[in-house]
């Protein structure tokens, strides 16, 4: 959480400025939170006898969640390229196996020139 200062509250007496550990509070004429400078500690509206440092929620940080282009250009290519690997692998007309070693006539046989003289 965050601190803001009521200045319609605060009487500028100093007791925040005094206590705060990281030097976030200025004095003029009412006191000033340095937001940035705040580590949402507390210990400043604990001390305000006014009840001029009020507490407010940390403001909520949209992230952004788009994928970065250069990111979604490079996922865009790699697709690009395995779809093409894939078409070109499966318009080729050639089948995925060798005919030469398999099961067929030749029992297991592949067909070189030795067994072609047997037959």
């Amino acid at each position: 959480m965050k601190y803001k200062i009521d200045e319609s509250l605060c009487t500028g007496c100093g007791l925040c400025v005094n206590v705060c550990p990281v030097r976030a509070i200025r004095l003029s004429d009412a006191a000033h939170i340095d937001n940035d400078s705040c580590t949402g500690c507390g210990v400043c509206a604990n001390v305000c006898k006014k009840g001029a440092i009020i507490e407010v929620p940390d403001e909520i940080v949209q992230e952004n969640v788009s994928v970065p282009a250069a990111i979604a250009s490079g996922v865009t290519t790699a697709i690009g390229t395995v779809r093409d690997a894939i078409n070109r692998y499966t318009n080729s007309g050639t089948n995925t196996g060798s005919r030469r070693g398999g099961m067929g006539r030749g029992g297991g046989r592949g067909m070189n020139k030795r067994n072609k003289r047997k037959r």
